[in-house]
Parts: structure tokens; sequence; C-alpha cells
């Protein structure tokens, strides 16, 4: 009975894997951002200024000389390092084009970090340490990282057995000046779009 009870269990597993490696699984999904960008104006106020992830994408568009954003996109890759998820600027053929953001090292046990998930594993919350490895406006290359992130990650298999991801959070980060720019500190929210890749 205990042999019949187990050998159903594997043939079951086994059937649930072959059908999941068949199964769409999205790794990179539109990146949509809203927040604000604090600075200091000409006469040493701090202003605020409404910054989105079309702001990002046009800036770092503009210093790799694109001009048709429609050719260009911000995404969330879900895995994107072997450190964590990262924010990328893509053509709209999927080659990585400029680093935005990694959201690494948040769930760490070495680093007495540690995330928080559900039984199921179907939803986790972890607090992600920011890291900007290139220059923009608002990034800049650095070694440690430059803010944090509280990140809620849903995943979710349509009747279809695709597996989606719902993730959102919010993200505070500073930039140090750089050329002629002052300090920048930004914070504000994601949430992923359409899956892309």
């Amino acid at each position: 009975m205990k042999v019949a009870c187990c050998f159903s269990g594997l043939v079951a597993a086994g059937v649930l894997l072959v059908s999941n490696s068949f199964a769409q699984q999205y790794y990179d999904y539109q990146f949509v951002f809203q927040g604000t960008a604090y600075e200091t104006n000409a006469t040493g106020n701090i202003v605020a200024t409404p910054i989105t992830d079309q702001t990002l994408l046009a800036d770092r568009a503009h210093a790799g000389g694109i001009t048709d954003l429609s050719t260009v996109a911000i995404v969330y890759h879900i895995g994107g390092d072997p450190k964590g998820d990262t924010v990328e600027i893509i053509s709209t053929n999927g080659t990585k084009l400029a680093f935005e953001f990694g959201f690494w090292f948040g769930s760490d046990p070495s680093l007495g970090r540690s995330a928080l998930t559900s039984g199921n594993g179907n939803e986790v919350r972890r607090v992600d340490p920011l890291y900007t490895l290139e220059n923009s406006i608002y990034t800049h290359s650095n070694p440690d990282s430059i803010g944090s992130a509280f990140v809620t990650k849903r995943f979710l298999t349509d009747t279809n057995g695709n597996t989606l991801a719902r993730i959102e959070g919010t993200m505070s980060w500073g930039v140090v000046p750089q050329g002629t720019n002052g300090t920048i500190m930004c914070i504000g929210h994601f949430t992923l779009g359409k899956p892309l890749f």
C-alpha cells in the first residue's frame, strides 16, 4: 500500500514537472515608476521634481545617443544577476544596453538579512539594498549600496500554466554630486507592467 501510494505520488510529481517545463515563465517585465527627485536650485532652495520610468529611460537613452524612445525599454529583470533582480535599459529585441539598479542581498544570511516568505512560497517581502554601477543623472557608479527598496513579490500561475510575477515596492536612493549636478535624493514607488521576455 505504501509503495503504491509513493509511486503514484512520484508519477504525479513527474507529470507536474513535465507540464511546468512547457509553461512560459517570464523574467523581464516593463518597469513602471513614479517618484520625486529632490535637489537644490540656483538660489540654494530644495526643490522637488516629478520623475517616472520614462524620465529614467530618456536620461539613459539620451546619454547613449538614442533619440527614438520607441526602440528602447526600461525593464525589471527577475534574477538579472546572481546577487538578485535588476532594472535595465534594453533594446526592443531584448539586448541589454545599460544597467540602472540592482536589488541585491535582501535575503543573504551571511549579511544577517532574511526575506519574509509565505508558507507556499508564492509571496515574498524583503528589504533590498539598491546598487547603481553606471553614471547618469539619477545614478552613479558606486560599489556600495546607494539606497534601499521595500519589495513585495507575488507569483501566480494562470490557467495556461504561465508563471506571472506581481512585484511592487518603494525605493529611495541618493546620487552624489557629478559634474555640474549637485546631490539628488529620489523616492518613489514601482510596479511591474506587462511581461516582455
